[in-house]
């Protein structure tokens, strides 16, 4: 939690400051705000824990261990350059390729949601009200909100319907948010579900989220209702197991052009 609150201090600072950006590939780019941070978390790893390697989106990877950090400084790069405060860090521990811990912070509410791998808190640690105990994570589908990740693609058109689909719109109100802060919004009961494609295991990106997720006992598949980091890939995160069904029976109402099975309302 050390790491992310460190990054999460640079990040809050320099939030809603001109910062230099470096493009990367489209419409993607690097803020000096990202790389400081990055370096902020290093500088704690490299002090708590010399012998580990660190994996980081910004500044590559340095040493060879069973142990591996990933670090993700600015989730929402392109949110929290343009003064959106949608953004969050990311810090998870992989030993022999499982995630045991990890920490998500959110700059702009002051707090940093955390995993021993067992457990998951949440933990006001900056601004206001700093200092208070941890809460336990619960997640809750009362929100009846819905993230949907459309910079990694969805296949066959798994995810675009969705936020026309009138039956899915009946119950939840989708929304597209770049960032995985809102995957940890699924753990903190905040968002009720999170859907995304792409390859995800040992991301730094996820890794966090994903840990987090599981220790508050988030449902987590593939886009098909199988194994995370299996088949088709891709996650579907739901606050509990009706909710889940239901998002898997509107993600193939979506590829396959027929309504949910009513059974999965």
């Amino acid at each position: 939690m050390l790491a992310a609150l460190a990054g999460a201090e640079v990040a809050r600072a320099r939030y809603g400051s001109a910062a230099e950006r470096t493009d990367k590939d489209g419409v993607d780019f690097t803020t000096a705000a990202d790389i400081e941070a990055e370096r902020a978390i290093r500088a704690v790893l490299t002090r708590h824990r010399p012998d580990d390697a660190i994996v980081g989106e910004e500044l590559g990877s340095d040493g060879e261990s069973s142990r591996r950090w990933l670090v993700d400084p600015i989730c929402g790069t392109l949110n929290f350059a343009a003064g959106v405060p949608l953004f969050g860090v990311n810090v998870a521990l992989e030993i022999d390729g499982s995630t045991t811990a990890a920490a998500v912070a959110d700059p702009a509410a002051g707090c940093v949601f955390w995993t021993d791998g067992v457990d998951a808190w949440r933990c006001q640690a900056l601004g206001d009200g700093a200092g208070q105990d941890d809460t336990a994570l619960t997640p809750t589908a009362s929100s009846r909100l819905v993230a949907l990740n459309l910079e990694r693609r969805l296949p066959d058109r798994m995810g675009l319907p969705l936020l026309a689909d009138p039956v899915f719109r009946a119950r939840f109100r989708p929304q597209c948010l770049s960032t995985t802060l809102a995957l940890a919004w699924v753990a903190t009961g905040q968002q009720a579900g999170y859907v995304t494609g792409g390859e995800l295991e040992g991301n730094v990106h996820w890794a966090a989220g994903i840990a987090l997720c599981r220790a508050a006992g988030v449902v987590l598949t593939n886009l098909d209702g199988g194994e995370l980091h299996t088949g088709v890939q891709g996650l579907v995160a739901a606050a509990d197991p009706e909710t889940h069904r239901f998002l898997l029976a509107s993600l193939d109402s979506g590829r396959t052009g027929t309504a949910p099975a009513a059974s999965a309302a």
